[in-house]
């Protein structure tokens, strides 16, 4: 039976194996995250950068570019990138290894260890999330809630495909996973967040197929107690995911 952190590697080495993060360093394939004007440059600006960890970094451009604008770059104080694939963190390790501050790790796929307890301020995930499983996500976003300080806030490029339930990500527009909105705005409150904002883009010809979601963990941690009836609740849904695995809904 696949894990989480399995499916997610699997996932991952499905971007190894073609040319994508060679075509990714272009500025036509990073400018719409970064210029400014667009929905992931205007919400990446709500993020305190003093404290940020970049999740799925591939290569690193956008940590790059992070390092290169002006925004909040005075406040920016450590870096931490995060990646399943250890030839995307030897390749981080060269490119930043003369940048202070700056630290690469590879993670597990389901959670952002080694980063510590309220050690940061911001999160960021651009361009790879959209293609991760929903049992991944929701990991993510329970251990988000541990990482970030209180008042933190991550910033989610997710897919917001709610069709195909049970297919091969890689037969779906834009090899997008099976998510949307509700889901992930559900799954975030599970988990401690409050929600700040949510938007729905266009990629390409696909209308609304993806979203950014823009979350806070409570300065006064009322929203990330453990009740009971969270702990149910994310019980469940990881029941729920062993049984879809199981009945072969899940590939």
């Amino acid at each position: 039976m696949a894990t989480v952190s399995s499916r997610t590697l699997e996932i991952a080495r499905d971007w190894k194996s073609t040319n994508y993060y060679d075509k990714a360093e272009s500025d036509a394939w990073t400018d719409p995250f970064w210029k400014p004007g667009t929905q992931f440059r205007r919400l990446f600006e709500k993020l305190d950068t003093t404290s940020t960890v970049e999740l799925a970094c591939g290569h690193g451009r956008h940590s790059a570019r992070l390092l290169s604008t002006k925004c909040d770059q005075t406040a920016l104080q450590s870096l931490v990138l995060l990646d399943v694939v250890e030839e995307n963190v030897l390749h981080c390790r060269r490119r930043f290894s003369d940048v202070s501050g700056v630290s690469v790790h590879t993670n597990s796929g389901y959670d952002f260890r080694p980063v510590e307890d309220g050690s940061v301020s911001a999160i960021f995930c651009f361009d790879a999330m959209v293609h991760f499983e929903y049992d991944a996500v929701f990991s993510y976003l329970q251990d988000a809630s541990r990482i970030l300080r209180h008042g933190g806030r991550a910033l989610f490029h997710h897919s917001n495909l709610d069709k195909y339930p049970g297919s091969d990500y890689r037969n779906n527009p834009h090899w997008r996973n099976f998510m949307n909105k509700n889901l992930f705005a559900h799954a975030a409150t599970r988990s401690g967040l409050r929600v700040l904002e949510q938007v729905t883009i266009d990629w390409d010809e696909s209308q609304n197929l993806d979203c950014l979601t823009l979350v806070e963990k409570g300065a006064d941690g009322s929203l990330n107690m453990e009740t009971p009836r969270a702990r149910n609740a994310s019980s469940l849904l990881t029941r729920l995911a062993g049984r879809a695995r199981r009945m072969g809904f899940q590939k």
